[in-house]
């Protein structure tokens, strides 16, 4: 059975790593023996499987596999697969993951998830749109020239 990290089970299901130990202390998920050759603890795929909200199959499986080591390809991957599902809120920590390790596409993708999904702070959804568009990533570019053009129209409306 593959074994993935706590803190992926916890990005994976959508709830805190608490609240994964307090599963575990019910005796509801059990961890593996063993841990990690980076110490982490360890379950089983098989245990969260039915709260992930996506259908499991060996694309998955592999991609989760990958994404767990840190792999951005396959977070985002993850990432465009909980959106794709209509599940914005579990494709975050995917998309931040990428991002943060430097995926353009990420970038891009986690400013507009989170432009649509919070409203808290639209400039560091920006940021991330700005920082995709930094990275050459085409599609981040166009949308930062339209901002900017109209930034100067609005500008130039209020003289």
């Amino acid at each position: 059975m593959t074994s993935i990290s706590l803190k992926t089970a916890a990005h994976l299901t959508g709830v805190s790593k608490r609240t994964i130990w307090r599963r575990i202390a019910a005796g509801s998920l059990s961890v593996s023996r063993s841990e990690d050759s980076r110490g982490r603890t360890l379950l089983s795929l098989g245990d969260i499987a039915g709260d992930i909200g996506l259908p499991m199959n060996s694309e998955l499986i592999a991609a989760i596999k990958n994404a767990d080591v840190g792999q951005a390809r396959d977070q985002l991957e993850l990432a465009l697969l909980f959106l794709e599902s209509g599940l914005k809120v579990k494709a975050l920590p995917w998309l931040e993951l990428a991002a943060q390790q430097g995926d353009a596409d990420a970038m891009l993708t986690l400013g507009e998830t989170q432009l649509e999904v919070s409203v808290e702070d639209p400039k560091i959804a920006l940021n991330w749109i700005r920082r995709a568009a930094i990275a050459g990533q085409p599609l981040a570019i166009a949308v930062m020239e339209a901002l900017s053009s109209q930034h100067k129209r609005l500008g130039n409306a209020s003289e």
